[in-house]
């Protein structure tokens, strides 16, 4: 996988890898947290200038107003869920691909993809750190091979960063243990 454009070299190409770095790390250690805040936001202000259309054109500047701080608000809850609705549509697609190329039944794939889709929605929790922490060890990896280090030592690097932040994510305060089940209380 190349992240590196061929032209980025010299300052602009080690800006840009400090950045992945940072981006890497952040994904692999805090992950969970940053893309339902990046979720958030990113909708939030697609809301916001929903809102600020409609409400303008309804109300002019104050309607502007409202719709914009609405908008942000839905907008940003609706992101919220999006991310769980985008990790089970995403599972349930690759278990509909990989069905399909097993048995060739579009019917059995399309009923597979829909079940693992379900099982993904209800687990997205749990996998929500594994896979930002597989997607941070993967930027990770890329920007060491660019700094010069061999696929091998960059891959067993990027491997025991990507597990370090998902045991980091996975101990947090905020990341539930268990299968939603409080645990027994103490003696």
């Amino acid at each position: 996988m190349r992240i590196f454009p061929h032209a980025l070299s010299g300052f602009g190409g080690l800006v840009y890898a400090v950045i992945l770095t940072l981006v890497a790390l952040g994904l692999m250690f805090a992950g969970s947290r940053i893309i339902k805040g990046l979720g958030f936001l990113v909708v939030g202000f697609a809301g916001a200038a929903f809102g600020i259309a409609i409400g303008g054109t309804v109300l002019g500047l104050i309607g502007s107003i409202f719709g914009a701080f609405f908008g942000f608000l839905i907008g940003g809850v609706i992101g919220l869920f999006l991310v769980s609705i985008g990790m089970g549509l995403a599972l349930g697609y690759f278990a509909y691909l990989a069905t399909n190329y097993l048995t060739h039944s579009v019917a059995f794939a399309l009923i597979v993809g829909i079940a693992l889709f379900l099982v993904g929605l209800a687990i997205s929790r749990k996998l929500l750190a594994v896979v930002t922490a597989a997607l941070g060890g993967i930027i990770l990896y890329s920007v060491m091979v660019y700094f010069g280090f061999s696929s091998l030592e960059a891959g067993l690097l990027a491997f025991v960063f990507a597990l370090a932040g998902y045991l980091v994510q996975r101990s947090s305060p905020g990341h539930r243990q268990g299968w939603g089940r409080k645990p027994w209380p103490s003696a």
